[in-house]
């Protein structure tokens, strides 16, 4: 073998040698279910205070900051800014949306539309296991609460 393709292989295996997992939740903006009236999808901007456009975000569990917004309703421009408190549990992946008590009102909750098992991750932090969460064990969607304004 030459030292080029020696160089390359060296190369590919350290490059993959560092893949391993490095969060431990997943949060996701996408719409996870698609039944339920003025449910909307939502970005998340910033996760403790730092901003990103990605989607979905990789976390490590505990209390984090979310900065969420939603898509405006019809007859506005700007999108809807809101900041929660989330406890993220550890191996789980959250599908959070928007809930708007009509299609006009601008005002959101966050809710979780949908939870499930992140695969190959144990909570204990033993040997990797396949997922075996079946829908029967979510739990119903819920609302995030949030601290009132002043």
């Amino acid at each position: 073998m030459s030292k080029l393709g020696l160089f390359l292989l060296v190369g590919a295996m350290s490059a993959t040698a560092g893949c391993a997992q490095q969060w431990e939740s997943v949060l996701d903006g996408n719409l996870y279910t698609r039944t339920h009236l003025n449910r909307y999808p939502v970005s998340i901007t910033a996760v403790d205070d730092v901003y990103s456009t990605q989607n979905p975000r990789y976390v490590d569990s505990g209390m984090r900051k979310l900065v969420v917004h939603a898509a405006p309703v019809a007859g506005f421009t700007q999108p809807v800014r809101r900041e929660f408190d989330f406890k993220v549990e550890r191996c789980t992946r959250y599908w959070l949306a928007a809930q708007r008590a009509s299609a006009l009102s601008q005002d959101f909750e966050l809710v979780i539309d949908h939870v499930e098992a992140v695969p190959g991750c144990t909570p204990t932090g033993g040997a990797h296991q396949p997922s075996s969460v079946t829908p029967a064990q979510v739990d119903p969607t819920r609302a995030i609460p949030t601290p009132k304004r002043n």
